[in-house]
């Protein structure tokens, strides 16, 4: 984490330097000005967003300008100027305009690592039994699924399913060759999710364990940072407090009425304990005053 964070305190100014001028006062306070370009950007990875290649060319020259004093410059095998109606990728997403209508999706290049990391692990897991596959994919599912969860993602988590289906089903068939296709899939195949009307759900029939899916994961779009808000700032500490009360885990839905619940048992059983705390302290009072 902490080259980011260099990275983040050598590049203060970037924006200034690429000419983005912000509303400072009314209603579209921390929106940027007409006309000025718009800058993404996450450690060394930069997006500029203009409004003509004319202003394009001007503004990489600008910052070329810029991070030449200080001894940066950009690598021209990944840097280009592109339209819209092109798309890019950025950070493993593709940023795209269809007609009238823009679109981020999960970028091909990230799927396909995706698809050749699962294919891997389940090679690496054939001597191993259900519940080892459910520990070890678990993780990976819920993290891709938690990264693209707030953009257009729907269709590509379910063509991820199906494709962890046939991944899992590969890997049974090869544990039991001599075993019929119905009885691999009565063994491990059905509506482990007791919140799901799903039967073709990955699971161990020993331990109850079940493989999470990606279409499990809500889609839930990100509402862009105000401006230059920074959560250093005191004056904003209720405007992040808000916007952290907004932000749901990236867990399925009962998942989170199972965690809800668990909360609910805590506090009463923290409850309990300290009134069982509170009669014995009595009770010890009690008797200490009347030997």
């Amino acid at each position: 984490m902490i080259s980011p964070c260099l990275l983040n305190v050598a590049l203060h100014g970037l924006e200034e330097a690429a000419g983005v001028r912000y509303q400072t006062s009314g209603k579209k306070a921390g929106d940027t000005m007409p006309g000025s370009p718009v800058v993404i950007r996450y450690a060394d990875d930069v997006v500029v967003l203009c409004h003509s290649q004319e202003q394009a060319a001007q503004v990489k020259a600008r910052l070329a300008e810029w991070l030449a004093p200080r001894g940066l410059a950009f690598n021209e095998d990944k840097t280009k100027i592109v339209h819209l109606s092109e798309g890019f990728d950025f950070l493993a997403f593709n940023v795209r305009r269809y007609q009238r209508k823009l679109l981020i999706k999960p970028s091909k290049a990230a799927i396909r690592r995706l698809r050749e990391r699962l294919a891997s692990e389940m090679r690496i897991l054939r001597g191993s039994n259900a519940a080892a596959v459910i520990a070890v994919l678990t993780p990976v599912i819920r993290g891709w699924a938690a990264y693209y969860r707030t953009v257009v993602s729907s269709k590509v988590f379910h063509s991820l399913d199906t494709y962890v289906w046939r991944l899992t089903f590969k890997w049974a068939r090869w544990r039991h060759r001599n075993k019929p296709r119905s009885w691999i899939v009565g063994r491990y195949f059905g509506t482990f999710n007791p919140f799901r009307n799903d039967r073709w759900v990955f699971g161990d029939r020993d331990g109850g364990a079940y493989l999470v899916k990606f279409s499990w994961t809500s889609i839930e779009r990100h509402v862009p940072v105000k401006g230059a808000a920074s959560p250093d700032d005191p004056a904003l500490a209720a405007y992040w407090a808000e916007r952290r009360k907004k932000v749901k885990p990236p867990l399925d839905g009962g998942t989170v009425r199972l965690l809800s619940a668990l909360r609910q048992a805590l506090r009463a059983i923290d409850q309990h304990v300290e009134d069982y705390i509170t009669r014995v302290k009595f009770s010890r009072a009690f008797a200490e005053a009347h030997p």
